[in-house]
């Protein structure tokens, strides 16, 4: 049996509605100048899946990411779907994740998601005037509002998610307050993630934090779930450390001892180790078998 891997799917590429400070990705466009707007084609994605569903593994889970995903619109998620019950393996498992900035979800697409059970990761970095700091419009207006209305019409059809936070330079001081602003909407499924991105001479980008600054952030977020809330609020890195020192159990990448848990591929086929890794001199291949 082949090791299982996962694949992240990056079907619109770097293309995004919103223009975040911090997207380390947007640039990644830069490595396919032949064309302006990134759409994965029903070839290529009849061949991700079919190839990746060919290999022989107990389960095979799909992420959904960006640049902003929704983009593509239900109809392409409707072929996926499609596309994974006619390449299915017997007695084998399909997983579905779709991370998005949610400003895009409509009842339809939402409608989909909920009946094939896709996991939802949304963005979302605190209150209004921290999320708005830096996760914005191409115009300069803040995002929150729309992020909102997105997760409502995620509840109102019974869509589970998540919430993924990157802690930063707007909310790194403000542990305490974003967690118990998470807990006070309802959101009880937490992901927190640092940024950390340096400018071409090595230096820290603005909206960078450090090791002491994060170490803080979490402290504070724990204090705030130990007293009250271990039952109830999921804390991802919590339930991971956990994890380990339970069970042994390593499910996230940076707490395994390598990095082979998934291949990142782009609208094009394109392969690479990791869409931290998306460089030309790390493409790993390309799913039409050439390495062109």
């Amino acid at each position: 049996m082949t090791r299982p891997f996962s694949l992240l799917i990056k079907p619109a590429s770097a293309d995004c509605n919103l223009r975040c400070s911090y997207c380390f990705y947007l640039e990644k466009s830069a490595l396919y100048p032949e064309t302006a707007k990134h759409r994965m084609s029903d070839e290529v994605l009849e061949r991700v899946i079919s190839s990746y569903m060919a290999t022989d593994q107990p389960g095979y889970v799909f992420g959904w990411q960006g640049g902003e995903p929704a983009m593509m619109g239900v109809d392409f998620f409707r072929r996926v779907t499609d596309l994974q019950n006619r390449h299915g393996r017997a007695g084998s498992t399909v997983a579905n994740g779709l991370q998005t900035n949610a400003t895009l979800m409509d009842n339809e697409l939402a409608a989909h998601l909920s009946e094939y059970r896709f996991l939802v990761g949304v963005s979302l970095d605190g209150p209004a005037e921290i999320h708005d700091a830096y996760r914005k419009h191409v115009n300069g207006t803040g995002s929150h509002s729309e992020v909102l209305r997105g997760i409502e019409c995620l509840q109102r059809n019974k869509v589970e998610f998540n919430i993924l936070t990157l802690v930063n330079s707007a909310n790194v001081g403000r542990g305490r307050d974003v967690y118990r602003y998470m807990c006070d909407m309802g959101f009880v499924f937490h992901q927190y993630i640092p940024c950390v991105e340096f400018d071409a001479d090595g230096s820290p980008m603005p909206w960078s934090i450090g090791g002491a600054k994060w170490g803080e952030f979490l402290c504070e977020v724990f204090d705030e779930w130990y007293g009250s809330d271990t039952r109830k609020v999921s804390v991802r890195l919590f339930d991971s450390i956990l994890a380990l020192i339970a069970d042994g159990v390593r499910n996230t990448c940076s707490l395994d001892s390598n990095c082979c848990q998934y291949f990142l591929v782009e609208y094009n086929g394109d392969v690479y180790p990791c869409d931290f890794f998306v460089r030309s001199d790390l493409k790993l291949g390309n799913t039409s078998l050439s390495r062109s």
